[in-house]
């Protein structure tokens, strides 16, 4: 809606007028318009933003002092909303650094993630196999990985949270930073590999089947630079109790953003948005001194940036067409919303990646079983029973597995994560998962399983399935098919995972 309003007249003028209308005489002189206003008045425009005034016209006109400042104001908070955005995956990765820095984990050190406290804080972290871990500085040189010949699943990935390579296969891997040359002389059985982040994070799970295996497995692998000394003489730490990982709240955002864009080299696909973080007073190679009303601007802009991540992550089906699953009305999504590389058709994966970076970490093509064939694994998310509403800790909901459902030939699970931090579950029972794996787990009379999930354990209901959930928070969940079979990647009947019931 637009209001155009005309030029004043003074009082003289609007006497002219009517005399000149009463009398009908051609010989009466008016005054001119206000000299300080223009000759065509204003134009408003009524907007989501507020009104917005233009001299003369919108077409023919500049926009006045205040309207200036309203849009440029605009402008900033729009671009800082976008850029929390496009930041997640970046962001998932160096809040997740500076905790290993909380912890003491130096470069090239290995964090070892094996029991539930240890995974708590971690964005998804899978409650069924050891992590090993390890970030990695190349700015000092090239970096060899020597993997042992045993049964590990993982990659190496740039601080996008793109896969450089998976790590499965026994032998060195070397990793060279952003500018570097490959050195000369390497032995033939060296895997070369280039990143284009000066940081890397090193990450296998351990998949041995017993833990005397697993710890001998972990001793073998070493981390060392060009001419085989160590990166790290440490030990790996043994992880035992987690700390929240996931991106930070506040200002906090802000000033890790800005270190990882100081450490690290701008791609070019992101270069437009180094023009949109400078008024913010984010800028490579200048200090982080924001004025006054760039902080009130980017303390809104994270609150409003966050709200729509967790819009777009918790409401994909309809919006993200890579995660629709099952036939409609099954409220479960293929949760890796991005492509390895981020890419989609001629633009990045803006959507794609935050939904999946928001909640959880590392992307390599293994971990896209309906994509990929049926190898590696296949990650659903759902954030709600089969009425729509949200899963609700107060609340008790069952998720019946049918007999003879058809849906890995290694093991599957179902794991219970927090809305807030998007780490496993958070309860007195100290399980946050249940699935074919788990000991103790009975099945129904049909021959299939009943699992339930509520906050306090249903009568004659097994344990193990169970998990504890919490009054006064929303929870979700992540359904693992390792190895999955060619009927749940081809979504046939029998391999459909069901929707949670809510019992009343």
């Amino acid at each position: 809606m637009k209001t155009t309003i005309k030029p004043k007249l003074s009082n003289k003028a609007l006497a002219s007028t009517l005399l000149l209308t009463t009398m009908l005489s051609a010989c009466v002189t008016t005054q001119s318009p206000d000299p300080q206003e223009p000759s065509g008045g204003f134009e408003i425009l009524n907007t989501r933003i507020g009104d917005l005034t233009f001299e003369n016209s919108f077409e023919h006109g500049i926009p006045t002092a205040e309207t200036s400042k309203l849009l440029f104001n605009e402008i900033d908070f729009q671009r800082a909303s976008q850029a929390y955005i496009w930041a997640i995956p970046l962001m998932g990765f160096y809040a997740w650094l500076e905790v290993m820095d909380a912890q003491g984990v130096e470069r090239g050190q290995i964090a070892f993630y094996e029991t539930y406290d240890s995974k708590q804080g971690g964005l998804t972290f899978n409650t069924s196999t050891p992590y090993v871990l390890s970030f990695n500085d190349l700015r000092d040189g090239p970096v060899i990985i020597e993997i042992p010949a045993a049964p590990v699943r993982g990659a190496m990935h740039t601080m996008w949270q793109v896969g450089i390579t998976q790590l499965t296969e026994p032998g060195k891997y070397l990793f060279v930073g952003p500018g570097q040359k490959t050195p000369a002389n390497l032995a033939q059985d060296v895997k070369v590999f280039h990143s284009d982040t000066n940081h890397i994070l090193f990450g296998i799970r351990l998949m041995n089947d017993t833990r005397d295996k697993r710890m001998a497995d972990m001793a073998s692998i070493k981390i060392t630079d060009i001419n085989g000394k160590l990166i790290s003489d440490k030990p790996p730490l043994h992880i035992e109790h987690g700390m929240d990982t996931k991106q930070p709240r506040g200002m906090a955002y802000w000033e890790i953003l800005h270190r990882a864009i100081t450490i690290e080299p701008v791609q070019e696909r992101d270069r437009m948005m180094m023009d949109m973080l400078a008024p913010l007073g984010i800028e490579k190679g200048k200090p982080f001194n924001p004025t006054a009303a760039q902080q009130a601007i980017l303390e809104e802009a994270v609150i409003v940036g966050e709200a729509m991540t967790k819009n777009i992550d918790f409401n994909k089906t309809g919006r993200l067409e890579q995660s629709e699953y099952g036939p409609e009305g099954n409220f479960w999504e293929i949760a890796t919303a991005s492509t390895p590389d981020q890419d989609r058709g001629y633009g990045i994966d803006l959507d794609g990646r935050a939904a999946w970076f928001y909640e959880a970490v590392s992307n390599d093509i293994a971990m896209h079983g309906m994509k990929n064939g049926g190898w590696g694994q296949v990650y659903l998310d759902n954030y709600r029973s089969a009425n729509g509403n949200g899963l609700d800790g107060g609340k008790h909901y069952t998720l019946n597995i049918p007999a003879g459902a058809d849906y890995a030939k290694t093991f599957w699970t179902v794991t219970v994560y927090n809305v807030e931090d998007r780490g496993p579950i958070t309860n007195t029972q100290g399980r946050a998962d249940v699935g074919s794996n788990i000991k103790g787990t009975v099945t129904n009379g049909e021959g299939g399983y009943t699992f339930h999930f509520s906050p306090e354990k249903p009568k004659d209901v097994a344990d193990a399935n169970w998990v504890q959930t919490n009054t006064g928070e929303n929870w979700f969940v992540y359904f693992r098919a390792y190895s999955p079979s060619k009927a749940f990647v081809a979504e046939e009947e029998n391999s459909i995972v069901p929707n949670f019931e809510l019992v009343k």
